[in-house]
Formats: C-alpha cells, structure tokens, sequence
C-alpha cells in the first residue's frame, strides 16, 4: 500500500515560494515591455504580451497537474502527468501556429514573451532552491525518504 503523500506534504508552505516567482515575473515582464516599447512597434510590444500570458499559462497549467499528480498513486501519477503534459504542449503549439500563421503576432516577439517566463522562472527556482531552507517543523517527504532539516 502507498502512503497518501498528499497528506504529507504542505503545499501551503510552498504558497510564498510561487508568490515570489510571480513577482519576479512580473518585474522582469514590465522592465522588458518598456524597454520593447521605446525601441519597438506596438505590434512587438502585443507579441511580446501574448508570448507572456502563453508562458504563465502554461506554467499555472503544469503547476496545478503537479499538485494533482501527487493524488495518485506513483505508478499511475507518471501517466497522468505525462499525458497532461503532452496535451498542454500539443495545445499550446497550436495556439502559437495560428497567431503566426494568420499574422496576428510577431513571432520573435512571442519567443521573447515566452522565453521571459520560462528563463525567470528556472532562475527563480535554481536561486531559491539554494537560498531557502527548510524552516523547523516543515519535513517534505518524498516516498517515504524525509528531505530538508528536521529539528526535534
């Protein structure tokens, strides 16, 4: 029988966490529409926007199939989040074929909206993951195997 790790792991203390990366995005998107919009077309500037609001969208989408991943057991939860990983990708390419290819976005502008997301994003996570500790009390665990300082 595999323990329900759902109840192991609070995904409250991880809340700050996302809230810093949303700042952090935030900052870095608004610096990089300002600076795309003294040197740039207003085409650019709204290319760069879409490119953006795709990328929050699909790290929301990837974030929460995460979380609901942990709902099952570790056999199935590789399938699912696989599979809604595949779904997510496959969308997204759509969507970015058809604002390309009917000339609704530029494309570099939309690379440059999205790449935003992403590079801020895994900045993010490799400064925090060596900056952040575990507080006291707070124990993730991880198919039984206890992670981060524990203090008793």
């Amino acid at each position: 029988m595999v323990p329900d790790i759902t109840q192991q792991i609070n995904f409250d203390t991880l809340n700050p966490l996302f809230i810093k990366v949303g700042r952090i995005n935030f900052i870095i998107s608004a610096i990089a529409f300002i600076i795309t919009a003294i040197v740039s077309s207003t085409f650019m500037v709204l290319s760069v926007i879409v490119g953006t609001v795709i990328g929050m969208a699909n790290l929301f989408i990837l974030a929460r199939t995460l979380k609901s991943g942990f709902s099952f057991k570790p056999e199935n939860a590789h399938q699912f989040i696989m599979k809604r990983y595949y779904i997510k990708l496959i969308t997204s390419m759509i969507i970015i074929g058809i604002l390309v290819s009917q000339n609704l976005v530029d494309p570099v502008g939309l690379i440059m909206g999205f790449s935003i997301i992403m590079v801020t994003t895994l900045s993010a996570a490799i400064y925090f993951s060596k900056h952040i500790y575990a507080e006291p009390g707070h124990v993730i665990v991880n198919s039984g195997i206890k992670q981060g300082k524990e203090l008793t």
